[in-house]
Parts: C-alpha cells; sequence; structure tokens
C-alpha cells in the first residue's frame, strides 16, 4: 500500500477556490411592452400588433409599415381605403 494515510487524499479542487468561474446573472425575461402607438405623433395606447385601433386598420389595409411609416404610395392607399369604407 502507499505511505500516505487514507484521510489524506489529493484535494487539487479544494486547494484553488479563486480558480471557479464567476456564475452569470439570471437572464432577465421580462420584455417592456410599448407605451404607445407606434406611428409618428400618436398618442393613444397600443391594443393589437403596437397600433391603436385606427392606425391597427391602416397596417391591415397597407397604409403603414410595421414600424409605423407611411409608404410611399400613402395617398393612393388611403384614397382606396376611404372608398372602402364608403362602401362599407
Amino acid at each position: 500500500m502507499s505511505d500516505k494515510p487514507k484521510h489524506e487524499h489529493n484535494d487539487k479542487a479544494a486547494a484553488k477556490p479563486h480558480d471557479k468561474k464567476p456564475q452569470p446573472a439570471p437572464m432577465n425575461n421580462v420584455v417592456a411592452l410599448p407605451s404607445r402607438c407606434a406611428v409618428k405623433d400618436c398618442k393613444h395606447s397600443p391594443t393589437l400588433v403596437n397600433f391603436c385601433n385606427e392606425h391597427y386598420e391602416w397596417f391591415k389595409f397597407g397604409m403603414i409599415t410595421k414600424n409605423g411609416d407611411k409608404p410611399v404610395d400613402f395617398d393612393k392607399k388611403h384614397q382606396a381605403f376611404m372608398k372602402h369604407k364608403k362602401a362599407a
């Protein structure tokens, strides 16, 4: 057998406590919801897809992008939208 007593064993991990890697901070999975409509100068609170009710209709009709910007052919789409609303 060996000359070392049984209670003396190789404790390399215990001898270097400073080698431990720091634990990463816990992940924060909370996402802040937008507090107002995505369209510029609109103060209403969003109800669907970051838009208020009126601008959500515009978004569905293609009059604004998902970022709230107006497309190049906004006037043409707005006229078609108004014609559609009159017919309904």
